[in-house]
């Protein structure tokens, strides 16, 4: 009898397991997105890529991104991502493929560990989704750190996780990374960079973050960056949602020190700096021609060497949008985007103004 009742205390744990699991099914969810758009340059001697040229194409039609992204969950704890990027046309710099392409084990919403390629954790404007961006591209701020191999995607490994989830949430992200372009299949240096970021939020709609990052680039030699940033997305009513959002970072310029052939320059002496706030507001109009009708502006500030040229320049940018279907499913977007140098030079460094408009197809 305690034989049968010990092979019992045995099995019932067991089946509850078993069962516990066959429950689970395995699912792959597969989407695809188009970014199809519209260069204009409305200046003289700059191109539609923004840049001083004698001879300019001024007037430009191409597809931004095409991408197939599959989400996939293989058991209760192990999910990832595997994004594939097509390249872009003959002509392009564009060296990479994958894009994402990562494994998550989910030991609770407090602990969990990722591995593979994905972001790293750092900028708030690179870790905004290209699906949802306020505007129709990132700063300029946020392109000159994924420059400097600070953001965008990287090889890696991190664990991160969600504390206090029913009262005031604090989200965590501490891993490490390769540190080099996101083009390259092998590392440019032993070293690797450590990254942190942390998001706070006191009050619903209310998030404050913050990030820093280690990035050694050899014996003795090893750069930083660090940045704040805060997100407001507030319901005024059933019509209206507000989005505010603002950020400040700063760094060292690890490509003008990687270029240096003269070993003159010092890290110390290598600093570079940017800072935007943007608004947006969402008029909920649920017709049937638009569901969403958008309108706001961005200003920003983008210095990449505070501390030896005079070559910092503002961006102002201004934008409307139209949200066809749930989700962004169909978006059509117009910005005009006007750049102000501090110190303009002719033939090189040139105050623009462009037009850019964007269609964006996900299915």
């Amino acid at each position: 009898m305690k034989k049968l009742q010990l092979l019992l205390l045995f099995l019932i744990p067991a089946v509850t397991l078993f069962s516990q699991t066959t429950e689970f099914k395995p699912s792959i969810k597969v989407k695809a997105l188009v970014h199809s758009r519209f260069d204009l340059s409305l200046t003289d001697s700059v191109d539609v890529n923004n840049k001083y040229a004698e001879d300019p194409v001024k007037a430009n039609f191409r597809m931004r991104r095409i991408e197939i992204r599959t989400d996939y969950q293989v058991s209760e704890k192990l999910s990832g991502v595997i994004r594939v990027q097509l390249p872009e046309l003959k002509g392009s710099s564009l060296g990479r493929v994958i894009e994402l392409a990562y494994g998550e084990y989910k030991m609770s919403n407090a602990f969990k560990v990722r591995f593979g390629q994905f972001k790293t954790p750092f900028e708030l404007d690179e870790l905004t989704s290209h699906e949802d961006l306020r505007m129709i591209d990132r700063g300029t701020t946020s392109a000159l750190f994924v420059a400097n191999s600070y953001s965008s995607y990287q090889p890696g490994l991190m664990i991160l996780g969600e504390l206090f989830k029913d009262k005031m949430p604090l989200n965590y992200y501490l891993g490490v990374f390769n540190g080099s372009s996101r083009a390259v299949n092998v590392d440019d240096n032993s070293s690797k960079n450590i990254a942190g970021r942390i998001e706070f939020t006191p009050v619903k709609g209310f998030r404050i973050g913050a990030n820093g990052q280690l990035a050694p680039q050899g014996d003795h030699v090893t750069g930083n960056a660090a940045g704040g940033d805060i997100s407001i997305i507030k319901d005024l009513n059933k019509k209206l949602t507000l989005i505010v959002e603002g950020e400040y970072i700063q760094g060292s310029n690890l490509g003008v020190l990687n270029a240096d052939t003269t070993g003159l320059l010092k890290i110390k002496d290598l600093n570079m700096a940017g800072y935007f706030g943007h608004a947006l507001l969402r008029i909920h109009l649920d017709k049937k021609w638009c569901k969403t009708f958008e309108v706001g502006g961005k200003y920003e500030n983008t210095d990449p060497l505070t501390d030896i040229n005079d070559n910092a320049f503002t961006t102002i940018t201004g934008t409307i949008g139209f949200i066809f279907m749930p989700e962004n499913m169909a978006r059509l977007q117009f910005n005009i985007v006007h750049t102000e140098w501090e110190q303009a030079e002719p033939g090189a460094l040139i105050n623009s103004n462009m037009f850019v408009t964007q269609l964006q197809i996900k299915i």
